[in-house]
């Protein structure tokens, strides 16, 4: 019962505010750097979509699944990341990363941010990327 309240509340953070851009669910990507860019995105129905120089191991996400990555973007403070992190060293060649979620993206160049990669190792494993 309590995991089931746990999975209704966090899916309530795909619905976005009165007046807030009507994005909704998830997308996470990489792009710039020497790298082939590529982008996924997680409809609020579970559905995945790839473009550029990715492949998932799965096209459809349960509501369990998206309840569960709404619930580590909310333990992770995501909300609350800045909207763009430029790690220190990291060379130009490398390429970014961005999550978004709803409405908010973030932006990480490099890996100095331990709540953004949470999220990001998660959005990965629950999609089967592979690049």
């Amino acid at each position: 019962m309590l995991r089931a309240l746990a999975v209704v509340v966090a899916t309530a953070a795909l619905v976005p505010a009165a007046g807030a851009s009507q994005q909704r669910g998830f997308a996470f990507g990489r792009s710039g750097g020497n790298i082939q860019p590529f982008r996924v995105v997680i409809a609020t129905d579970g559905t995945v979509q790839v473009t550029g120089a990715a492949h998932t191991g799965r096209r459809h996400l349960t509501r369990i699944q998206l309840g569960e990555l709404n619930r580590i973007a909310a333990i992770n403070s995501f909300g609350t990341l800045p909207r763009s992190t430029n790690c220190a060293g990291t060379l130009p060649d490398v390429a970014a990363t961005f999550i978004r979620v709803g409405p908010r993206t973030v932006s990480v160049h490099g890996g100095c941010v331990a709540a953004y990669q949470r999220l990001w190792t998660a959005l990965t494993h629950t999609v089967g990327l592979s690049t």
